[in-house]
């Protein structure tokens, strides 16, 4: 999907102030392509007789669809909103999601980080979302890992993340003082520059690692096992990355921060 957009955030007054934003002029189309249930509502009173929703996950907002897409015979992350987007009219491409940096944005995060950005360096996404936490890495296996590579290669280590992502971050950089710690430190924007120039992301299923996938970076992407890989992974035989699946100790009990400690499939 090639487009640019602006993020908006997630809180009740955003939404009302998203609502109001919309209030004179309202959009021919409104398209959810995704699982956040928070944004049906949203949606429905943005142009209620325009809404064209991904329902697989969210049937009980169906009802606020005026045109609910039911999508069969694939789960994949990319090909689904490809599915509803199409349904609303728009054209059929190939499935791929393509973030395009900017010149300037190159530019500016060069001078931003110039004492080492033009070093080989990875970067190593600490964490996803609150919501999907047991996804997440422990923190002493970020910090084996950093131990491994840094004994190997003189490639700076980069870690990113949001603010929630910070405390996880901060335990990493104290077991490794020779890491950059940008976590909550850049915009997406940036993070997005910055993965154009990196030599590696290690990441889990992320909103980052799709990202590294839309810039086309090089990706180790580790996958909790409720979440298969073949379902995230990018269609195009091109893409550049390895996708170790995880499995967990205990797979019968529901998903909890210790998951991801688990042994490789």
């Amino acid at each position: 999907m090639r487009g640019r957009g602006r993020a908006i955030g997630k809180s009740p007054l955003r939404q009302l102030k998203l609502l109001w934003r919309f209030r004179g002029d309202r959009p021919d189309l409104v398209v959810v392509l995704h699982v956040n249930e928070e944004v049906y509502p949203l949606a429905y009173w943005i142009n209620r007789d325009a809404v064209v929703p991904f329902t697989n996950l969210s049937e009980r907002y169906v009802f606020l669809a005026a045109h609910p897409v039911k999508v069969r015979n694939t789960q994949h992350a990319v090909v689904l909103p490809l599915k509803v987007a199409q349904y609303a009219g728009g054209a059929t491409v190939p499935p791929r999601i393509i973030y395009e940096v900017k010149a300037d944005e190159l530019a500016a995060i060069r001078v931003r980080f110039a004492d080492w950005i033009d070093h080989p360096y990875v970067v190593f996404q600490t964490g996803g979302g609150r919501a999907l936490f047991w996804r997440d890495w422990p923190v002493e296996n970020y910090v084996t890992v950093t131990h491994w590579f840094s004994d190997r290669f003189a490639h700076k280590v980069i870690l990113t993340g949001g603010l929630e992502n910070l405390e996880r971050a901060n335990a990493m950089e104290r077991a490794c003082p020779g890491v950059i710690n940008l976590t909550g430190k850049t915009t997406l924007a940036e993070t997005a520059s910055l993965l154009c120039l990196t030599k590696l992301l290690l990441t889990t299923d992320t909103g980052i690692m799709h990202l590294g996938f839309a810039v086309d970076c090089p990706l180790v992407c580790l996958f909790h096992d409720l979440c298969p890989a073949k379902d995230y992974c990018p269609l195009d035989e091109s893409a550049r990355y390895v996708a170790p699946q995880l499995r967990r100790s205990h797979p019968q009990q529901p998903p909890s921060a210790c998951d991801m400690g688990g042994h490789l499939v």
